[in-house]
């Protein structure tokens, strides 16, 4: 039963979703966007992971309201993926530790950089133009499966 789905949002640019649609074209796993989710059978998965764009330095706020509500139902192997105009990964690892302290084994975090014109950047542009580009994406693809290999362990 080694399927994977992602629980993700991806609002302004949708860079969260260019990302987890060239996952989704390179590995099978299913992708809900939390804002259009009617119900998941979560039985059906093994591994859920979480995505989002950065707002205000955190997760979407969609995404907290859905783990709180659906937190007894998800399978507690999880993995955060994110991109952001900065693309440390800083952002992740924050949301890393979010799960790991609501008791969820938290496999790994992967952020790159998407396209932001949030506040002051907007008028020089945006940060990080172009992103998520191809190599962000094939990175992003050997993170997914390298979760799926660390599940076969």
């Amino acid at each position: 039963m080694n399927k994977t789905a992602i629980i993700y949002a991806s609002i302004h640019h949708k860079n969260t979703e260019k990302l987890l649609t060239g996952i989704s074209k390179e590995i099978e796993i299913d992708i809900f966007n939390v804002n259009k989710i009617k119900e998941i059978d979560f039985s059906k998965y093994e591994t859920i992971g979480f995505a989002s764009g950065i707002y205000m330095e955190k997760f979407h706020q969609s995404i907290y309201k859905f783990l709180e509500k659906h937190k007894a139902d998800i399978p507690k192997k999880t993995f955060v993926l994110c991109t952001s105009g900065i693309g440390k990964g800083r952002y992740a690892k924050k949301f890393f530790s979010y799960l790991q302290d609501k008791d969820f084994e938290v496999l790994g975090a992967f952020e790159c950089k998407g396209f932001d014109t949030y506040g002051l950047f907007k008028f020089f542009g945006g940060l990080a133009k172009g992103h998520p580009n191809t190599t962000d994406i094939e990175n992003a693809v050997e993170f997914v499966k390298n979760i799926g290999a660390k599940m076969l362990l």
